[in-house]
């Protein structure tokens, strides 16, 4: 299964939910760290069920259409489990899409990457609001708390580089 697939199952042992809310869930709780989109969690939410990770139940709605909700195993609990204590993958090699542009940087202009920059620097920003609030919602998890910390640290780095990059440009 892949990192998404355990993610899917990760956000579903905190309790049943549909894709929709998986999404919400997902979109607030690990979206500053790993990025998953709606469709990525329901092409997922079929396969957890065909190995036995999930149930679903249609859920019947009057005034919206009807809804699957899908609810951990306990199977699903032991393979999540398994994943994690089996994983062994700690080296990062993120992509930086910004990083390509600055290393051409001499066949674009310094307005359109101080333009980046900017769009960058608002992502941070509205990165950090909510890994505050998350710390703080966090507070009795350590795990959780440590990943929001984590993103507070990289940003704090990325708005310090940003500065760097800026000064160079200009």
């Amino acid at each position: 299964m892949s990192v998404g697939g355990y993610l899917v199952l990760g956000l579903l042992l905190d309790g049943p939910a549909s894709g929709y809310e998986l999404g919400a869930r997902a979109s607030r709780a690990v979206a500053y760290f790993w990025p998953i989109t709606r469709s990525h969690i329901y092409a997922e939410l079929p396969k957890l069920v065909d190995r036995g990770h999930a149930t679903v139940q249609h859920v019947v709605q009057e005034t919206v259409p009807d809804k699957r909700v899908y609810t951990a195993t306990d199977a699903g609990l032991h393979a999540f489990r398994g994943w994690l204590d089996g994983f062994n993958t700690v080296s990062e090699r993120a992509r930086q899409p910004l990083q390509i542009q600055m290393h051409f940087a001499q066949h674009t202009s310094a307005e359109h990457l101080l333009g980046q920059l900017d769009q960058w620097e608002a992502e941070l920003r509205n990165t950090l609001v909510l890994c505050q609030e998350l710390l703080a919602e966090y507070a009795d998890h350590a795990g959780r708390s440590l990943t929001a910390r984590f993103a507070i640290n990289r940003a704090e780095a990325d708005l310090a580089w940003i500065g760097e990059a800026r000064a160079t440009l200009s």
